[in-house]
């Protein structure tokens, strides 16, 4: 079976050698040949000459103040006709060198109808740095620009976090994320700013954090609204967390005269949770719970009011042993 695969491919080479030997054939392929060599001859020589191109070049608006907002309908294109060598078009084609061109419009004189004009004069400055020394620019069209705008409404909006953060075992956030700025100028129509009295910051999620984490973060802008800047910094502090016990009586405030109140039991438990770097500074002192009278005469039925802190630092996160404790009030003349 193998033989005669072999034998069938020998003999298809062997046709197709003789089929392209024939006569027919050898004039065909020279007669291609020379077409080729005229051809590259050609190409070769208008590469050498000196000739005109038309390109479209795409307009980038840059450095627009805030309280602007460019028109949708002003000019997006420039046709520019360029004269030099084949080859230096070429050039152009293959980097792309004329694909774009920025406008500073920070720069822009206004004109006395209250639009900003980009004179023939920059555009061919702004051009010139993107051709080579050989191109020559014979014109543009259009000669001149004149950019519409519009003055935008401004408003001053905190910025809040859009983040979830999951923390390793034994971290947590020990305080507050902070944002710099708090706060940004946003400018747009008067119907896109009257509900923005918060803008986001783009959504953004750490998992495993073990440390505190500063981030560049991006604002989440509505379409037609734009901020005095584009990034916040956030701080994430995030530190390792430990366990503290304390016993802290309950205490009751603004008992009338002749009232005896008694608690079962009067001292509790406290369990803390805190940031490891400042176990050392929490005490009994900086803790308190402080019940009004009142709220006992509320809970006489049952006997039991629940417990709670009336006073500790912000860092520390407590668990009360029990969560409520009973009580009796007695009355004597």
């Amino acid at each position: 079976m193998q033989n005669n695969w072999k034998s069938a491919l020998e003999s298809t080479i062997r046709k197709t050698i003789v089929f392209f030997h024939r006569q027919q054939w050898k004039e065909i392929f020279i007669f291609i040949s020379f077409v080729l060599l005229a051809f590259s001859f050609w190409l070769l020589q208008s590469l050498q000459d000196d000739s005109e191109r038309r390109f479209e070049v795409s307009l980038r608006y840059k450095n627009v103040p805030d309280e602007w907002t460019l028109s949708e309908n002003n000019p997006k294109t420039v046709s520019v006709v360029l004269k030099d060598k084949g080859i230096s078009f070429l050039y152009y084609v293959w980097n792309k060198r004329l694909s774009s061109m920025d406008i500073s419009v920070a720069d822009l004189q206004k004109t006395p109808d209250s639009l900003l004009l980009v004179t023939n004069k920059m555009l061919e400055s702004v051009l010139a740095k993107q051709l080579i020394i050989s191109t020559s620019i014979i014109f543009f069209e259009p000669n001149d620009i004149k950019l519409r705008y519009d003055m935008l409404s401004s408003r001053l909006s905190q910025v809040s976090a859009n983040i979830s953060i999951t923390t390793k075992p034994g971290f947590q956030l020990s305080d507050s994320i902070t944002i710099s700025p708090s706060q940004v100028n946003l400018f747009g129509s008067s119907k896109a700013l009257e509900s923005l009295d918060q803008i986001k910051t783009k959504p953004i999620a750490l998992d495993g954090v073990e440390k505190t984490r500063e981030l560049t973060v991006q604002l989440d802008l509505p379409t037609g609204v734009k901020a005095d800047i584009e990034t916040v910094k956030l701080t994430v502090p995030v530190e390792e967390y430990t366990e503290k016990t304390m016993h802290l009586p309950v205490h009751c405030f603004d008992i009338p005269d002749g009232y005896v109140l008694r608690m079962f039991p009067s001292v509790v438990e406290i369990s803390c949770t805190l940031p490891l770097s400042v176990f050392r500074e929490l005490t009994e002192e900086m803790l308190e719970i402080m019940i009004p009278f009142s709220e006992f005469e509320e809970n006489q039925a049952t006997g039991k009011i629940p417990v709670r802190l009336t006073r500790k630092p912000a860092w520390v996160n407590t668990i009360i042993v029990p969560g409520e404790v009973e009580f009796i009030i007695e009355h004597h003349d």
